[in-house]
């Protein structure tokens, strides 16, 4: 208030002053006189540009909403929207009164900025959506622990309606299988922590029982009182499921040891077929078991033995019931099974075997290589064999042969020679020689030195993607494709020749007196028979395919070593050019050359790196960069990665490769930091061998990029800027080692990137178990996007997972503008390719 005023304008100066709201002071033609500083500020303005103009001059055209409600006689009240000076619409409610003392009269606007309530109602409205449309059930509870909210996926959890459990306590779901102790530390532990999590039976409306992962949180108000409780869970039955089948599997194979040690330690049959009964029901969680036995001919059976976890109760299976089922079993000479009441083969009469909601199976036995009886097995769950369990049920029945065989006292010790002998020199799994047996045969044909005594050829042999096979169908089917590969390889050997298991899923076959055309020829037929002989999967073909290298002595080689390493070598020409298919030794020197080349390289400081700018695709702006390793020829022509990364791989160098081009991008970031230039992230390649480093390596070579640079410990340490990618292949070798290795890197401030997420398994086993932090998707989807459907549709559900679990998603290999906007509006965050520029060398260990 100035000095001297007085009467309407001191009190119109005193409210300019001190409201907390935007007042105008109008004249009866709506020019405003004055108005205060939150006028200004709400208008974006300086308050003198405000006098003389007129407050109707700042409203947008959009028709004003009068407040019938808060009008007086003599006052306006109305909700209009506004213009900022910088262009910026805001809605404001609007309150104009007249002022009247003595005869000076003026009219006052107090304008109020709504735009938060528009912010809190759109919050309002979103958390309502997701609340009635998350997939996962939601449970919100009052104070007193009373239902006042469930969303959808509660009531289809649960069975019950909304209107059925408002109101009630969420005892209503107990299911009866925790004890009062269980409920009290549960909320024990929601009291003092404010949440809890974990694994909990409930009951569904119908009285099912069913699993479920529970989350319990408390909600506090300003006054840090409990006002609400939220549960969020998740049916869990599907997942119990498959742990009760992993723990059946496990606990066979535990019966499976048992019985090895029984044939091993039992001195006669009847010991013996009364430890595998008892074996077998309790580590098979199975109901009984038979061993059921031959006297004379298939009508003349009877039960040897038999165990029943209920022999207590006095429960055993009717004994007609165990000698059908055997009987069709031995009479068929192979395993019969009949699950949850599946209608019977070999004449087996229906109520005489499996009634609704079991199981039971016999399995034949040999002696002396004749059919001598079944173990009959029986469970009381429908389904309960699967193709697991029905392997190693069908193992145990052949130790009973072998045992019964080695209990002929008159073989029993040429037995035991037999098989030692034979285990020593022979493959369990496939039946072939043995890794050194073969050796040894190469080696005796260079008995008198390098110079072989006579020619020979060798054919290197590997399955193509058996690794997805054993992924894909199980080790089961994994082995039935080994057994059925050495099949045609034994039948395709001729007298003199030899086959062996070379390791995994590697064979190698000698063909002594075998010259490389003829070698050529025996390896292609293999080739092709392999291709052309499918194996049955659950009733499914299923087709295996090798890769073979081929080389022969002497025209190839003449000693033991430059003959493997040549076939190898043909191997992996093979595995190059797609597989299944045959290459000599002749026709694959370049991977040689190629290592030549990278070991000169690698001596003469000529791998570079080369920046691929990565860029947001919303901002458009460079965030990062990725070094890819380029091999520099004496020339001065460059090799791309792709030229020769495999090789790399295959001859031990990418270890030192990986090392050099991380050396140069850390000395590209220093360089960035020594020039004051903006911070951006560096992507890095790193192989297994260079993360078993760990620490140490990676951290020395960071260090020694800041002193080459003069650069301090504290500068440019806002959190180390390199991101270590690492591909689905380098995990698949062993998950638990590289994760052991990633630890002190990620303690020091390194993150990790998932490289080519999409093209490989792609198990999202490793994005629970790895803290990822960047998701790169592969060029083989990301160039697909923009037409195909489904590929779109795949990327978008990678964004929405990569958000979810808060990881920055990457499109590689972008090349056009249609890609990017495809892949922006499907969610991806970041994209690198030539769309945004070419690679740039920036540097090479030679300058």
């Amino acid at each position: 208030m100035q000095p001297g005023e007085t009467g309407l304008r001191s009190k119109l100066a005193f409210l300019l002053e001190l409201s907390t709201d935007a007042v105008f002071v109008m004249d009866d033609q709506g020019i405003i006189q004055a108005a205060n500083r939150e006028a200004s500020r709400i208008l974006g303005c300086e308050p003198e540009t405000l006098a003389g103009a007129s407050l109707r001059a700042w409203r947008t055209d959009a028709p004003i909403r009068p407040h019938p409600d808060g009008a007086r006689p003599d006052s306006l009240c109305y909700s209009a929207y506004f213009n900022r000076r910088n262009g910026e619409i805001f809605l404001a409610d609007v309150s104009i009164t007249n002022a009247i003392e003595g005869d000076e009269r003026a009219y006052v606007a107090i304008v109020r900025d709504m735009s938060w309530h528009i912010e809190v109602a759109h919050k309002q409205n979103l958390a309502a959506a997701v609340f009635d449309n998350s997939m996962q059930a939601i449970l919100v509870t009052s104070a007193a622990n009373r239902i006042i909210a469930v969303n959808g996926a509660f009531e289809r959890l649960t069975g019950y309606a909304a209107s059925e459990v408002i109101g009630q306590s969420p005892r209503l779901l107990q299911s009866g299988r925790h004890s009062q102790a269980f409920y009290a530390e549960l909320w024990r532990s929601v009291r003092e922590h404010g949440h809890w999590q974990g694994e909990i039976w409930d009951r569904r409306k119908n009285g099912e029982v069913f699993p479920e992962w529970l989350t319990i949180s408390v909600v506090r108000d300003d006054s840090d009182t409990i006002t609400h409780y939220v549960a969020i869970c998740h049916d869990i039955t599907e997942r119990k499921q498959s742990e009760e089948r992993l723990r059946h599997v496990t606990d066979f194979y535990s019966a499976l040891c048992q019985v090895d040690q029984l044939v091993a330690c039992r001195t006669n049959p009847q010991a013996l077929f009364e430890g595998i009964c008892r074996t077998t029901v309790e580590y098979g969680h199975l109901r009984c078991a038979s061993i059921v036995v031959l006297e004379s001919s298939p009508a003349d059976l009877r039960v040897a033995t038999d165990y029943s976890k209920d022999r207590e109760t006095g429960y055993l299976a009717p004994e007609a019931t165990t000698l059908t089922l055997s009987r069709a079993a031995i009479m068929a000479g192979e395993a019969i099974v009949q699950q949850d009441n599946d209608t019977p083969s070999f004449g087996v009469e229906q109520d005489m075997v499996a009634t609704a909601g079991s199981s039971a199976g016999a399995f034949p036995f040999k002696r002396g290589g004749r059919l001598s009886g079944a173990l009959w097995v029986f469970s009381d769950e429908a389904h309960f064999f699967n193709d697991d369990l029905l392997h190693l049920l069908k193992r145990i029945a052949e130790d009973i042969s072998f045992a019964l065989d080695g209990f002929d006292q008159e073989t029993l010790r040429q037995a035991a020679e037999s098989r030692a002998n034979y285990l020593a020199h022979h493959d369990t799994l496939t039946g072939l020689f043995r890794r050194n047996v073969i050796e040894d045969a190469i080696a005796h044909l260079h008995v008198s030195g390098d110079q072989p005594s006579q020619a020979y050829s060798l054919g290197l042999i590997d399955l193509d993607h058996f690794k997805v096979i054993n992924d894909t169908y199980g080790h089961t089917v994994g082995d039935e494709a080994l057994v059925h590969t050495a099949k045609i390889l034994r039948g395709r050997m001729r007298l003199g020749d030899m086959v062996g298991r070379w390791g995994g899923e590697e064979f190698l076959c000698l063909l002594v007196g075998a010259e490389p055309d003829a070698a050529l020829y025996s390896m292609e037929r293999i080739c092709d028979q392999l291709a052309n002989t499918p194996i049955f999967v659950a009733g499914r073909e299923l087709r295996v395919t090798a890769s073979i290298g081929v080389a022969s002595s002497p025209s190839d080689g003449k000693t033991i070593t430059e003959l493997m390493t040549l076939a190898d070598a043909a191997l992996y020409q093979a595995k190059q050019e797609g597989g299944n298919r045959v290459r000599r030794a002749t026709s694959a020197p370049s991977i040689f050359l190629l290592g030549g080349q990278i070991e000169e390289a690698l001596a003469c400081n000529r791998i570079a790196a080369a920046a691929q700018a990565i860029v947001s695709l919303k901002e458009g702006a460079i965030v990062a960069e990725e070094s890819l390793a380029r091999l520099v020829l004496p020339d001065g022509a460059i090799l791309e990665a792709g030229q020769f990364i495999d090789a790399a791989a295959h001859l031990g160098q990418l270890e030192r490769i990986d090392q050099a081009v991380i050396a140069l991008a850390m000395r590209h970031w220093a360089e960035r930091i020594k020039n004051d230039r903006a911070p951006i992230l560096h992507f890095v390649n790193a192989s297994a061998g260079l993360l078993a480093q760990g620490l140490p390596k990676l951290s020395g070579l960071l260090q020694e990029a800041r002193n080459q640079n003069h650069i301090g410990d504290r500068e440019g340490a806002s959190g180390t800027p390199f991101v270590i990618e690492i591909t689905e292949r380098a995990m698949l070798r062993d998950r638990q080692a590289v994760k052991r290795h990633l630890a002190p890197l990620l303690e020091y401030g390194f993150r990790v990137a998932l490289d080519d997420f999409g093209t490989g398994y792609s198990s999202f086993l490793y994005l629970a178990e790895f803290p990822v932090s960047f998701l790169k998707i592969g060029k083989q989807l990301v160039e697909r996007v923009a037409s195909e459907q489904r590929m779109a549709a795949i990327v978008r559900d990678i964004a929405h997972l990569g958000h979810d679990l808060g990881i920055t998603t990457i499109a590689e290999g972008i090349e056009d503008a249609d890609t990017a906007r495809t892949l922006l509006d499907l969610g991806i965050d970041w994209g690198q390719g030539y769309y945004f520029g070419k690679l740039t060398v920036k540097s090479s260990t030679a300058t």
